[in-house]
């Protein structure tokens, strides 16, 4: 009498469907960190919003200047002062001619220091700055 031997004996069955699930929210975890970062955002600066306004398609990296509702001045997470900002924006410059800065001023910043920050980038040798805000399409 012959016994059928199974050929499966031994191999067992592991259900990855919940490691798939932590794998894609890791992965939508670092596709939003690291945009942040590239971007500089400072999540205390609330931007006005326009319905009419369109985004800008940025290619290179930008100066990012935000300004918050106490009227601090903040560049790469740090807190400056305008002639820290006029030797940091001076100095990417010298570097990149080109180079465009974008300032995000919180919508209850004071008009004056938005003004402060454009006329010293401009001063610097900026030929481009652009006022962030919110679109809403």
């Amino acid at each position: 009498m012959r016994i059928r031997r199974d050929n499966n004996e031994g191999a067992e069955v592991i259900n990855i469907s919940s490691l798939l699930d932590v794998m894609f929210i890791l992965i939508i975890f670092f596709l939003v960190t690291t945009t942040f970062k590239n971007l500089e955002i400072d999540q205390q600066v609330s931007l006005p919003s326009d319905s009419e306004g369109k985004p800008l398609g940025e290619t290179e990296p930008v100066i990012v200047i935000n300004v918050r509702k106490s009227n601090a001045y903040l560049m790469m997470g740090k807190q400056i002062t305008v002639e820290e900002m006029s030797s940091i924006v001076a100095q990417a410059v010298k570097e990149n001619p080109g180079k465009k800065v974008l300032i995000r001023a919180d919508q209850e910043a004071l008009h004056g220091y938005v003004a402060k920050a454009v006329a010293t980038c401009r001063h610097a040798g900026i030929a481009e700055a652009n006022i962030g805000y919110d679109w809403q399409p």
